[in-house]
């Protein structure tokens, strides 16, 4: 199956069976790194990336459910982004992490929550529960994750 996609800013063609998970795409042949295998069920929130404005686990989701033409955003695409660098920092100041694999979801998590379109209708407290339904710091735990987001992005410092 071939299929035209916006990785990024960056118009990509990629060939691979349907049933290729988007995870492994991304990884290889697009060198995505930020876009790690954690649970491997889409529970842990490590593989998440942006599909359309979507957040979805790159793990779940086969190519031959993306849509052609569909921009998909990484950590790599948000990083620079003052929302997100903040939400980092806080969630490193909260609890260093040991092994990182849930920092690339918890910024593509960040990005999402703050895009000037779609500002959440509930409360950002509860914006920030209902992003982290499916994701977690396999090291600390959720509630690490929710108060970097809760730092970062209700309390702005």
């Amino acid at each position: 199956m071939r299929k035209a996609l916006i990785v990024g800013k960056e118009a990509v063609a990629v060939e691979a069976e349907a049933e290729a998970s988007l995870l492994s795409l991304l990884r290889e042949p697009l060198l995505r790194k930020s876009v790690v295998r954690g649970c491997a069920n889409g529970e842990c929130g490590a593989c998440r990336v942006m599909v359309n404005g979507a957040i979805f686990a790159a793990c779940k989701v086969a190519l031959r459910d993306v849509p052609d033409g569909a921009t998909i955003l990484t950590r790599e695409d948000v990083d620079h982004e003052p929302d997100v660098t903040a939400v980092v920092r806080a969630f490193e100041a909260e609890r260093p992490t040991r092994c990182r694999l849930c920092v690339g979801g918890l910024a593509v998590t960040a990005h999402h929550l703050t895009r000037p379109e779609a500002l959440p209708s509930p409360p950002m407290a509860e914006a920030i529960d209902d992003a982290l339904t499916h994701a977690t710091c396999m090291c600390t735990g959720r509630g690490s994750l929710r108060r970097a987001l809760h730092t970062a992005l209700v309390r702005k410092p």
